[in-house]
């Protein structure tokens, strides 16, 4: 199925088989009016293999009631060198947060039982789990202002870009050891502006290789 504007809507079964065969950026979208949750692709491959092995990866902690973006978001972030955990809820969410101790968590706001909101601020009250990075994430209108009232590190809005959710990822990592609120804020926006750098010069560095590679 075509999308408009370029790209292609597929299914979640589709997304999920091509996103392990050619490796290419998800990004999650909701079609109204029925709410039909499907996957495009961007045209662009990934660059960076995994480098993981199963004892020096970062563990991050993936929370959503729709298997389908949990099998995509596993796939992506094994992928890019993290070991990945799983969760359908908010409940499941908790006991593994204690149980792995990631070094983020990727939550889902809208879920059945416990949503993730209040589930991020459960995390926040256990002395266990209180300093671990969490990036939540949603389709629909939360604002930053409550997400972080919830406790939590940032909020990302679906549809969204793969590829700079790893960038916060990378960033959001580096606070974890920070309790003050403030410093952890500052921290995690120089990281984020320096990661950002780095794929800027990245793809100009790419683009130069490209250039020159033309012209042999």
């Amino acid at each position: 199925m075509r999308r408009a504007g370029g790209g292609s809507l597929l299914y979640p079964s589709h997304a999920v088989q091509l996103t392990e065969q050619i490796g290419m950026v998800v990004v999650f979208r909701l079609i109204p009016p029925d709410c039909i949750r499907t996957f495009w692709f961007l045209a662009e491959m990934l660059l960076v293999k995994s480098k993981r092995t199963d004892t020096m990866a970062d563990t991050v902690l993936v929370v959503d009631d729709d298997s389908n973006i949990r099998e995509v978001l596993h796939k992506f972030f094994t992928l890019k060198g993290y070991q990945v955990v799983l969760a359908a809820d908010g409940e499941q969410a908790l006991e593994l947060a204690k149980c792995e101790m990631p070094k983020a968590i990727f939550l889902d706001i809208k879920m059945p039982g416990i949503d993730g909101m209040e589930t991020c601020k459960r995390l926040r009250a256990d002395e266990k789990t209180r300093l671990i990075p969490i990036i939540l994430i949603t389709a629909y209108g939360a604002s930053k202002t409550e997400a972080n009232d919830a406790g939590a590190d940032e909020i990302i809005y679906k549809p969204f870009d793969m590829r700079y959710q790893i960038i916060r990822l990378k960033s959001v990592i580096r606070v974890g050891h920070i309790a003050n609120p403030s410093e952890r804020l500052m921290i995690y926006m120089d990281e984020l502006e320096k990661n950002r750098s780095e794929l800027v010069l990245g793809k100009i560095e790419k683009r130069r290789n490209q250039l020159a590679n033309s012209c042999d």
